[in-house]
């Protein structure tokens, strides 16, 4: 087992991470199906599971969460004069994302919805897609300080900039990479985004293009995969998010897959990545309890 220094008590786990330049790619949550609630009271640190939502609700959410094999976040945003609730379900592909948008005027309006049937993309919810861009920044300090330092800090950078379809969110994972920010409907992950980086970030969100120095990978394709894309990205310096589309991934020996892609102009490319030895890191401030974290490498590309 690895011994690791011991840091100060009070250590920033975003600190920590930088300090040992863990690399980013490949940390995204992989799920293709998410859904966004808002839900404005005090978050708790595992919020969508501990909250004061009516239990039918929870029930309810826990119950779609469950049967759809999706991930539930909550969002929220300054009120204002808006009456109600917003509820999105995002469908993620590398091509062909699909965002519901729901306005709940209670909570118990989502008894009416059949989640199966919008994830199947039925016509009868085609009224409720939106092709708006929303930027979702995990600000749960109940979680990890981090987040609220740091992730506090870029929405508020992001609002000066005039970014309006801005959401705070729960965890998103890997509170080490804070700020962490998720984009909709393209579900690209990024982390270790300040906020003296906004100009750049809205322009790669304006281009589509990813970012992939700030990348922790596309939501709807499991790590190997995000991995083998970043290398994709790096090799050919084609940026735009439409570029290329994920074909298969083969299991071609323990701990080694050829990841295949097309390009938008038919041509094939495979990255063979090979898994390497993993990282132990401290994941959480101020807590010394470790965490032994994948790592990957490229060895063969075509």
């Amino acid at each position: 087992m690895t011994t690791l220094p011991q840091p100060a008590p009070d250590f920033y786990c975003t600190d920590w991470s930088l300090a040992i330049d863990e690399p980013m790619a490949g940390t995204a949550v992989s799920n293709k199906v998410w859904l966004f609630l808002e839900y404005n009271q005090p978050w708790a640190a595992k919020a969508t599971s501990d909250n004061n939502l009516p239990q039918p609700v929870q029930a309810w959410l826990a119950e779609q969460e469950a049967g759809l094999n999706g991930r539930l976040q909550f969002i929220k945003q300054p009120r204002g004069e808006r009456s109600g609730w917003a509820f999105f379900v995002a469908c993620f592909a590398d091509s062909g994302s699909r965002v519901y948008r729901f306005d709940l005027a209670d909570y118990d309006d989502l008894f009416g919805l059949d989640l199966s049937a919008v994830v199947a993309g039925e016509a009868r919810y085609n009224a409720n897609l939106t092709n708006e861009q929303h930027l979702l920044v995990c600000t749960n300090g109940k979680r990890d300080v981090c987040c609220a330092l740091h992730g506090v800090a870029l929405l508020r950078a992001l609002a000066a900039a005039g970014v309006t379809s801005l959401w705070e969110t729960t965890h998103l994972g890997g509170h080490r990479f804070a700020p962490t920010l998720l984009t909709l409907p393209d579900g690209v992950n990024y982390g270790r985004i300040q906020p003296k980086d906004v100009p750049q970030l809205l322009s790669h969100l304006q281009t589509r293009t990813l970012w992939l120095e700030k990348l922790r990978g596309r939501v709807c394709y499991e790590p190997v995969v995000q991995v083998a894309e970043q290398y994709l990205r790096q090799e050919t310096a084609v940026f735009h998010l439409d570029a290329y589309q994920h074909s298969v991934t083969k299991t071609v020996a323990e701990g080694v897959w050829q990841v295949q892609f097309q390009s938008s102009n038919g041509q094939q490319h495979t990255i063979t990545v090979e898994a390497a030895e993993p990282l132990t890191t401290y994941p959480s401030s101020g807590q010394l309890k470790t965490k032994t974290v994948p790592q990957f490498r490229r060895t063969f590309s075509t």
